[in-house]
């Protein structure tokens, strides 16, 4: 959305209630039902049709047309045409409805007018308008949820137009209620290149645009590059000066490609980085359209030759395990518990903890919380990371083991066995209460806590050429008002399963998007009926959250439903 005017979407009170999503859930026949959740992302683009003033409108009629009118520019061929209509000349002139998108939890109203207000004779008034606002979206179409959400007071100044009243005083930036967000802007992961030797390894970055022109925003995106906070972990291909050659990107039918027109700038791209950035963009158009959709590239009006690849997305493709009476197992896809082909001896070791690599082994369990050990090393030598109040550890593709290292700092033991100190200013003066790397290695999810409370935030990971970190990017906050936060780990490309647990000590499992959430207003969600759960596991696979209950009862979900799976399970861990 970097155009000289980005997208926004202001409250609409008619469509309020037009739109609704429904969900079934298959009741099971025996055991305990818990009430599930399923990440849902209605892509479907709706046009709505703009209306102009009506002659003769009161001030207030004429704020409450603007706001209602705004809401279609996003899926309106006239984009913001009409809104201006209600606005003066001058204003019109000026008002960027791009430079600023907040989320609002109602659909907001003009406020009336206070008592003794004449209309008759005036030539200039004020109109009040109050929503609370829930999250913001920048001219970039990043999505923050706000941390406080808060009623917040606008002001709409008009004034005579002859015999019209017209807006001539109004901020910049627009207001859209949360329930008709995702019908106007549509969730989009971006996807750049992982640093290293593999360009094919992708990295999402979900963005939301506005649906009538999201190909064009999306590609825009891809060529400004890497969002700050994976700096350093992700990069572009797209040769330096690279930009659109042509306003619009129209969608193909059936399967034929997409035609994307880049300036000349392309045509420097080897061959191999010409087919990684192609796949880049058939990744990002391929998301929610049910299809691969393919693309070819164009140097002004010149087809480029593009070779097909195979991109790889971030999954987690080894099975969840869980430990039960200091026995490993495997859970097979059809939920069948089996015993874990590598002998473990945890006869010495008190395990609350538990994390498995991507690549297998190592498999590692944290002893009491002053010791994470290396339980698949052969022999008594086991490596160790040892120190107070170790945070669940965590274990990327790459075999380094995570946890944290106190305050300002995590800690990393390789599988050179030197273990590593990665620091962080923005964890400066906060504990570290978790830490979850993603499966291709390239951002990490950490809870932290200071007086002040708890935050979750998602950093990129910069490593060198051992693939061993030795840093991280600035960070994304997620999750800004779910409270109480203990755990986090990764569920979905860019999906974030928590823990939480309030001062009563009941627990609570919620759902985060980093950048929001696909569907409804991209807002964190709460997972009704889960408030005696002591731990969770989650990767990203089609296998979906585990958690095991203060009861030591193994559930997972299905068709919407948690059912018991194994009961007196100790620790269960999906990879990562």
């Amino acid at each position: 959305m970097r155009r000289t005017t980005s997208v926004a979407v202001a409250a609409v009170t008619t469509l309020a209630c037009v739109l609704g999503l429904g969900a079934c859930a298959q009741i099971p026949t025996s055991g305990p039902v818990r009430v599930g959740t399923a990440d849902q992302d209605p892509q479907a683009d709706l046009a709505l049709l703009p209306q102009g003033p009506t002659p003769g409108a009161e001030p207030n009629l004429i704020v409450e047309g603007f706001l209602r009118t705004a809401v279609a520019a996003p899926t309106s061929p006239k984009e913001y045409q009409t809104a201006r209509e209600f606005l003066t000349e001058g204003a019109a002139e000026t008002w960027d409805p791009y430079a600023s998108v907040r989320v609002v939890r109602e659909p907001p109203m003009p406020d009336p007018f206070e008592a003794g207000t004449t209309i008759e004779g005036a030539e200039t008034l004020e109109v009040g308008v109050r929503a609370t606002t829930i999250a913001t979206l920048d001219t970039a179409g990043a999505y923050t949820e706000a941390a406080d959400p808060r009623k917040v007071g606008y002001k709409f100044t008009l004034t005579k137009v002859g015999d019209e009243w017209r807006i001539s005083v109004l901020d910049n930036g627009v207001l859209v209620p949360a329930n008709l967000f995702a019908t106007q802007f549509r969730a989009t992961r971006l996807y750049f290149s992982a640093e290293g030797e593999d360009t094919n390894s992708l990295v999402p970055d979900l963005r939301w645009f506005p649906r009538n022109s999201w190909r064009l925003d999306a590609v825009e995106e891809l060529l400004a590059g890497p969002p700050e906070w994976l700096q350093g972990a992700a990069r572009s291909l797209f040769p330096e000066g690279t930009q659109l050659a042509s306003p619009t990107i129209q969608e193909a039918d059936g399967d034929e490609p997409v035609a994307v027109r880049l300036s000349e700038q392309i045509s420097s791209a080897t061959a191999a980085q010409r087919s990684s950035i192609a796949a880049q963009i058939s990744a990002t158009f391929s998301e929610g359209a049910g299809r691969t959709v393919p693309v070819d590239l164009f140097s002004g009006t010149s087809r480029l030759a593009v070779d097909a690849v195979n991109v790889k997305l971030p999954a987690t493709i080894v099975q969840a395990m869980f430990l039960k009476d200091d026995q490993l197992y495997r859970i097979e896809e059809d939920g069948r518990p089996v015993e874990h082909d590598l002998p473990v001896d945890l006869s010495e070791i008190d395990p609350t903890a538990l994390a498995v690599s991507p690549a297998t082994t190592p498999i590692v369990v944290r002893d009491g919380t002053d010791r994470i050990v290396n339980v698949s090393a052969d022999g008594e030598d086991r490596p160790a990371i040892e120190g107070p109040d170790l945070a669940a550890p965590s274990v990327d593709k790459f075999g380094n083991i995570w946890t944290s290292g106190g305050k300002n700092d995590l800690r990393v033991l390789p599988p050179s066995g030197t273990e590593v100190t990665v620091r962080a200013e923005w964890l400066s003066g906060r504990k570290v209460l978790s830490v979850s790397v993603s499966p291709e290695g390239s951002r990490i999810a950490v809870v932290s806590h200071a007086p002040s409370g708890t935050q979750v935030q998602v950093a990129g990971i910069v490593r060198n050429d051992d693939d061993v970190p030795v840093g991280l990017a600035s960070p994304l906050t997620v999750a800004g008002p779910v409270d109480g936060v203990g755990e986090a780990r990764w569920s979905g490309l860019t999906t974030l399963s928590l823990l939480t647990r309030d001062g009563d000590g009941v627990s609570g499992v919620w759902t985060a998007g980093v950048g929001g959430q696909p569907g409804g207003g991209g807002q964190s969600r709460q997972l009704p009926g889960l408030t005696d759960v002591q731990q969770l596991a989650a990767g990203v696979t089609d296998q979906g959250m585990l958690v095991v209950t203060e009861d030591g009862d193994l559930e997972h979900e299905e068709t919407g439903v948690w059912q018991p799976l194994i009961e007196d399970v100790d620790l269960v861990a999906y990879p990562g």
